[in-house]
């Protein structure tokens, strides 16, 4: 049979996977595929409709969209999140929409969440991106809205969850938790996102341009010395944890090449160099 379990407060039970998030206390990070559309009259009457296949990519002169979380479906830590668990207080005082849960700098807050909600089974955000501000969320938008990103990224705290068993198909199911953080992911840890979504017209040349000369002052404060053991770090190097806040990246962002805040800035400001000698 199943146990469920409540809280505890140092999440023992999840080993290795407990990081700091946001504000600082102990919790997870998982990934969260979702369907990217843009509001409708029905979907903000609180419906949720069937999905196209394809949003047009040229520029839509509100830079918003809707982000539905796909249904209850095993990750891939054979878990499942429960949709109508979630718990969104904490998360509605600071809805953020960053990248890559990096709080280190202006330079990775995309957006804001305008609305967070659960419905029909999926957790509802309809996030409005800083496009007018920061060029990096000009990028985010066009690659969500063309479908070359289709992934947020969730830091939560379990509150109560079950434990399964080769019969119930799952490790684990979380029946309640917090949600503290949502974060765009693949950028810049999938190229070739930005290289599709420049071809295709949903990036400009001129934005990632922008972007590039941005963070090349921006990484000029970087000493040279530790600009290079950054770049020139194995894959497998461990995470560096360099943010101004308690936030630190977990093994989904190291996985996905994120070594810190420096030198997230450094493999981005490479990527877009060699995409822009294409």
């Amino acid at each position: 049979m199943n146990s469920i379990h409540a809280v505890k407060p140092d999440l023992i039970e999840f080993g290795e996977r407990r990081i700091s998030l946001c504000d600082g206390r102990a919790g997870l990070r998982g990934g969260l595929y979702v369907d990217i559309r843009e509001p409708t009259a029905a979907n903000q009457a609180g419906e949720v409709e069937p999905a196209s296949d394809q949003l047009p990519i040229p520029n839509h002169p509100s830079p918003v969209l809707d982000f539905i979380a796909s249904n209850e479906c095993l990750d891939r830590y054979d878990e499942i999140v429960t949709a109508s668990g979630w718990d969104l207080e904490n998360y509605r005082r600071n809805p953020v929409f960053q990248n890559a849960h990096q709080y280190g700098d202006v330079l990775f807050t995309l957006g804001k969440a305008l609305l967070t909600e659960v419905r029909a089974g999926c957790l509802f955000q309809r996030i409005e991106f800083a496009t007018e501000a920061n060029p990096m969320a000009k990028i985010a938008y066009g690659l969500y809205r063309g479908k070359f990103l289709n992934a947020v990224s969730v830091g939560f705290i379990p509150l109560r969850w079950e434990n399964g068993s080769a019969e119930s198909g799952f490790r684990r199911k979380y029946l309640e938790q917090e949600l503290l953080e949502v974060s765009a992911v693949g950028i810049p840890a999938n190229p070739e996102a930005l290289q599709l979504g420049l071809k295709a017209g949903a990036v400009d040349r001129s934005d990632l341009q922008e972007l590039l000369a941005l963070i090349e002052t921006m990484a000029r404060a970087i000493p040279p010395r530790k600009a290079a053991a950054l770049v020139n770090a194995p894959p497998d190097a461990p995470v560096i944890p360099i943010c101004s806040s308690p936030a630190v990246p977990n093994t989904h962002a190291c996985a996905s090449g994120v070594r810190g805040y420096e030198a997230q800035l450094l493999q981005l400001a490479h990527q877009l160099k060699n995409i822009l000698k294409r």
